[in-house]
């Protein structure tokens, strides 16, 4: 009887093969689709792209490999500053002189040297790039979440990153409370063609997060299209500065 029944079952199933290729249906598109699961690392090729740099390398090398990823406006920067007497903090362009200059002379703006970026690694200070360029280029999009759910939000849009192809690195922010999703391009691309593709990516993070609205999403580094008539953009703090490293923050 068993051996009757078993046989039975494969006529069925054959059958039901036949009727549905005869109508065009295809049994995968019957298959639930799969859920969305985080990844911290994808299976991504490591290409070396230059000598391995370590953490027995010269602070030569190492700002040199740093300069190559991290780039943007090389004639001015951003630092943070803090008021002891009213505990009130921010970033202002560097200048020359110092934050309190004579408002009857012109702003000298300090460059990003490779000194600066030694003393933002060490932690003596920590910096911030603007990286809309003057032609209103750029050669690095970030994407920033923060607040409440913006680890789950912030891996969703990685991952839709490398669905597509575009190599995407997660740096925890300085408040720990959110992160930064680095994307780094091999030349210059106009702002407003690196702007749409974070949007584009955001909206693929919207729709594999489908139970979640990315309300940790605040914002796309460079934030405008085209350099404003006055000042320098939005600008976003570096990462690896050597003080919140201690604390695993600003840290990939």
């Amino acid at each position: 009887m068993a051996g009757q029944l078993r046989r039975r079952v494969d006529e069925l199933e054959a059958e039901n093969l036949r009727l549905r290729s005869l109508l065009g249906i295809d049994d995968r598109a019957a298959e639930p689709a799969p859920r969305w699961e985080p990844t911290l690392f994808g299976d991504v090729e490591a290409k070396p792209a230059g000598p391995t740099i370590t953490q027995a390398s010269s602070a030569h090398e190492k700002v040199a490999l740093f300069r190559s990823l991290f780039r943007g406006r090389d004639d001015v920067y951003a630092q943070r500053w803090e008021s002891l007497r009213s505990g009130k903090s921010g970033w202002s362009p560097a200048l020359k002189g110092g934050f309190a200059t004579d408002r009857g002379r012109p702003k000298e703006y300090l460059p990003l040297t490779d000194e600066v970026i030694e003393a933002h690694l060490a932690g003596r200070h920590h910096f911030g790039l603007y990286p809309l360029l003057r032609d209103d280029t750029c050669q690095l999009l970030v994407c920033d979440f923060d607040g409440e759910g913006w680890l789950l939000d912030a891996l969703a849009y990685l991952d839709a990153a490398r669905a597509d192809g575009v190599p995407a690195a997660l740096e925890r922010s300085r408040s720990g409370d959110g992160g930064h999703v680095w994307s780094f391009f091999e030349g210059r691309l106009p702002a407003a063609s690196a702007r749409r593709i974070g949007a584009y990516l955001v909206r693929e993070a919207m729709t594999v997060r489908a139970e979640i609205d990315l309300a940790s999403y605040d914002r796309l580094f460079p934030s405008q299209d085209f350099l404003p008539r006055q000042g320098f953009g939005n600008l976003i703090a570096l990462p690896l500065e050597g003080q919140r490293r201690k604390e695993a923050k600003t840290v990939f």
